[in-house]
């Protein structure tokens, strides 16, 4: 059992929950993937296993879990403004977004500490916890736009 599907049963059990079919699919699934879903993607993954599943369960189990500190809610693109969920147990940890096609790398990095510290004695603020969000070209997509250049091919 992962380790989301595991921390989400215990506190369904504590509340006196129930840990329905539905649920326990929600769960995997995100236990399981290595990327950020949007609802709308982590409802289509779900439909594969469970066509009876709505979309309003999806979005209200998000909630619970957010609420429940299990994951994290991160909206990486301004104009889109479409919310991701970090399968991950929240942690300070920090994303790269690919600006052509959507992908969201995870990266850890221990300057992190500095730039909180940094910011701490200039603003005279208490940071808790943080991300860094970074935006460019994933290496797929620098390869896919060096070969659409158009100022590189023939004449």
């Amino acid at each position: 059992m992962g380790d989301l599907l595991s921390a989400a049963k215990e506190r369904l059990h504590a509340q006196g929950g129930r840990l329905t079919a539905q649920r326990r699919l929600l769960f995997s699934i995100l236990d399981s993937l290595g990327e950020h879903p949007t609802a709308e993607e982590l409802f289509i993954l779900a439909q594969e296993n469970d066509p009876d599943i709505n979309l309003s369960t999806v979005y209200r189990t998000l909630s619970w879990l957010e609420a429940q500190n299990l994951i994290s809610t991160r909206v990486f693109d301004e104009d889109r403004r479409q919310a991701r969920f970090d399968p991950a147990l929240p942690s300070e940890h920090h994303h790269f977004m690919c600006t052509s096609c959507r992908s969201v790398i995870e990266f850890d990095s221990h300057l992190f500490a500095s730039i909180k510290s940094q910011f701490q004695e200039l603003n005279g603020a208490v940071v808790t916890t943080g991300s860094v969000v970074l935006y460019g070209l994933c290496s797929d997509c620098q390869n896919i736009s060096v070969d659409r250049d158009p100022y590189l091919e023939g004449d």
